[in-house]
């Protein structure tokens, strides 16, 4: 049996292309991430490389490792004497750095086979366009959606923490941008510079830190919606695919994109693609892929498999970034509940003369803290309403034309896509926008109870 794999040049844009290279190079910045992944082999520079990105994770530790210590210091000596505005400030920094270190363990050193293989098998087997048809999708409009939601995300991130650093030079009164305790004069020429150039490389590490874990979760869910889109579209023109695999004339397939014209007429089927049509003449052009065969059967079964292997893997990847992001979201919705209330009770309570900015960099890290739970439960939401429309795609083509011989692939498929994929924290409570609205609720009850428990003194 002969087969033919001349491909169709309809589109350009449906090349393969790596789909993580802005957020892998925010991952290395924040010491998560080997500067050296895209060094193979051995040799001398392959050598430096990996030596010189050792110190830079050590130096990394060593300066998060540091700062947190002497926030735990600053709670120790300053508890019980009623200062309740700066213990909170200093609890803020304490789950930031906490954080912060916590996930450069575990994308670095606890579960980094698992992170390489998720970016290895999306960007190894990912589908770059939809199957032939009456149209067409790509991945080209997920993954522009998906640089250009990363890259909006990594920049406030770092505007937000970098802020911190201007007070001090506004101010011009020798502080630093994070106030803690130090067990030496630390206003003294060059050890003030020093103090502030490690207080600075913690607060890039957290914008960092923050941006890679938050923003590879959102990369990764645009990206799988746009595998859901590519799918949607191939189900759907299935048959075309098939008359075009066992080759057909222009009457048989006009007469068949006008019986899927009718059940496929609602616009704005897709997440991130964009819905191009294909002239029959250029399908036309497809050579059949098994020219000793002219039975609709064979090339529909050969068509059905490849959605079905399709719809398999973005499954299968799923299932890992469940595996890698479920605890660590788990912990995340109590860090943000607790970073929310934090940071809204020290606003409220900033009177002092320098409160203005102080209020300005204070609203910027609750907009943050929000603006990250956020993109966390409603791109979590945006895969579970597209892992839902499978079956609803084998509806929009013509399947009454041959019932007989497609009902059980169908009825089968549809079985197995009802079971819809839900991302979830700690596999306790789903990611969606009723979490996001549940979290924030939560975050201002624990609000008002610490502003009664201050209004007792």
């Amino acid at each position: 049996m002969k087969e033919s794999n001349i491909p169709l040049n309809i589109k350009n844009d449906s090349k393969r292309e790596d789909l993580f290279v802005f957020v892998r190079y925010t991952m290395c910045i924040a010491a998560m991430y080997p500067f050296g992944y895209s060094f193979k082999g051995s040799g001398l520079l392959v050598l430096m490389v990996r030596i010189l990105d050792w110190f830079y994770e050590i130096f990394n530790y060593f300066v998060s490792l540091h700062i947190l210590g002497l926030y735990i210091c600053t709670i120790y000596i300053n508890y019980g004497q009623g200062d309740l505005d700066f213990f909170v400030n200093c609890m803020i920094q304490t789950i930031i750095y906490l954080w912060t270190i916590t996930m450069k363990l575990y994308f670095r050193r606890l579960r980094p086979k698992l992170l390489d293989e998720i970016i290895t098998i999306i960007n190894e087997k990912y589908q770059p366009r939809s199957a032939l048809g009456f149209s067409f999708v790509t991945m080209s409009g997920a993954h522009r959606a998906s640089k250009l939601w990363i890259k909006t995300y990594v920049y406030c991130c770092y505007i937000g923490t970098i802020f911190w650093l201007v007070l001090p030079i506004a101010y011009r009164d020798n502080s630093l941008p994070l106030a803690c305790w130090y067990p030496f004069d630390y206003t003294q020429p060059i050890v003030y510079e020093v103090v502030f150039f490690l207080q600075a490389i913690g607060q890039i590490q957290v914008a960092a830190s923050f941006a890679s874990s938050s923003g590879l979760h959102m990369v990764l869910c645009v990206l799988l919606s746009g595998q859901y889109d590519v799918l949607f579209c191939s189900l759907k023109n299935v048959l075309a695919t098939s008359y075009i695999q066992k080759g057909t004339n222009v009457a048989d397939l006009r007469q068949l994109q006008t019986e899927q014209s009718i059940s496929d007429a609602e616009p704005n089927q897709y997440a991130y693609s964009h819905e191009e049509e294909t002239p029959l003449e250029q399908l036309l052009q497809h050579p059949p892929q098994d020219v000793s065969s002219t039975d609709f059967l064979k090339a529909f079964k050969r068509s059905f498999r490849h959605c079905i292997d399709h719809h398999r893997y973005i499954v299968t990847v799923l299932r890992k970034m469940e595996r890698f992001y479920s605890p660590i979201w788990f912990l995340k919705i109590g860090e943000v509940t607790f970073l929310m209330c934090l940071v809204a009770f020290v606003s409220t309570k900033s009177t002092t003369a320098n409160s203005f900015m102080r209020m300005v960099s204070l609203g910027q890290y609750l907009l943050l803290v929000l603006y990250e739970l956020f993109i966390i439960c409603y791109f979590a939401d945006v895969v579970y309403q597209n892992s839902q429309r499978c079956g609803e795609a084998l509806w929009r083509s013509p399947w009454q034309r041959h019932l007989r011989e497609i009902r059980s692939d169908y009825l089968f498929f549809m079985l197995n896509a009802r079971k819809h994929f839900q991302l979830t924290a700690g596999k306790i409570t789903n990611l969606n926008v009723d979490r996001f609205r549940g979290t924030i609720t939560t975050a201002f009850s624990f609000l008002t109870l610490l502003q009664k428990m201050d209004a007792r003194g």
